[in-house]
């Protein structure tokens, strides 16, 4: 009886078995790709054997100096940092008729920092989204270049460099200001706004004579120290540079920002007459070769 028993028992066992269903696979995990961590303009590895020229003169910003090839400047703003995020503006000079002719753009600014991608969900998110399609949280360095020109004679004629320095990191604003006329020279115009910010200003005439200090000539401004801000030059007015230190609310004796631009007033406004009238060379030169063509062509044609 006992033996009848298991021998049933083996046998249920046998038949549940048969009976069971194989594991279903389990269901593949959903991943979402992750945007990068750093941004990316695209642009292929920047050419760092680029060296000055020897042949300009005049001051630099960072090694950086007016009259730089466009090239020249672009690979040397991207070697300066290996993280340095370069994007690209069409217009400086306004109202150029290019007939056709594609121009380089007239402005690149390289900057790097700290970044994050753009969100959408709300407008205040939606301001945030700068450069790349990111969301900039801190720019450490952000350099504008000036460059415009018929295609492969663009030169460097405006540079603007911003520092913005994290708590902890911010130099004596004091310091500052004899390391600038260390490099520049006495400023023509120095002036303070409280515990808000302390401004120098380098100005010269179209002949390269610097103007007398407290004064800014009749016809010769200041430029911005910001390279996003709103600029006038003048032919009456050659080089000119300014220096925007920012003090830091939490403790003026600090500066959470350094901003440096150059310009050359003179040459910029000339730079901006002679570009419509290369432009309009080209096109007649171009004109006359299609003409020239016309000719061949029309001694084919059967009458």
């Amino acid at each position: 009886m006992q033996a009848r028993l298991l021998s049933l028992l083996g046998a249920l066992a046998v038949a549940a078995c048969g009976n069971s269903e194989p594991p279903r696979p389990a269901p593949p995990v959903k991943t979402t790709a992750k945007a990068p961590d750093k941004p990316s303009d695209g642009l292929p590895p920047p050419d760092c054997s680029v060296k000055i020229d020897r042949n300009l003169s005049g001051p630099d910003i960072v090694g950086m100096k007016l009259g730089m090839a466009r090239e020249d400047a672009l690979n040397y703003a991207r070697c300066l940092n290996k993280d340095t995020f370069v994007s690209f503006e069409g217009t400086w000079i306004q109202g150029l008729r290019s007939y056709g002719i594609k121009l380089a753009p007239q402005v690149f600014v390289a900057q790097f920092g700290d970044s994050r991608p753009c969100k959408f969900s709300s407008m205040d998110e939606m301001n945030k989204c700068g450069a790349g399609n990111r969301a900039w949280t801190h720019v450490a360095e952000k350099i504008t270049v000036v460059s415009p020109g018929v295609p492969g004679r663009e030169k460097v004629l405006g540079i603007w460099r911003e520092q913005h320095f994290r708590p902890g990191e911010m130099p004596e604003a004091q310091s500052l200001l004899p390391a600038l006329v260390q490099k520049y020279g006495p400023p023509q115009v120095t002036q303070k706004d409280g515990n808000s910010w302390m401004r120098m200003d380098w100005l010269h005439d179209a002949s390269g004579t610097p103007i007398a200090q407290g004064q800014r000539g009749p016809h010769c401004r200041s430029i911005s120290a910001r390279g996003n801000e709103s600029h006038s030059w003048s032919d009456a007015c050659g080089l000119t540079i300014t220096a925007l230190v920012v003090l830091s609310p939490d403790n003026p004796l600090l500066a959470k920002e350094l901003n440096v631009g150059m310009l050359h007033q003179q040459q910029l406004y000339r730079t901006g007459q002679s570009l419509q009238t290369q432009l309009q060379a080209m096109e007649q030169q171009r004109r006359e070769q299609e003409a020239d063509k016309g000719k061949s062509a029309a001694a084919n044609v059967k009458l």
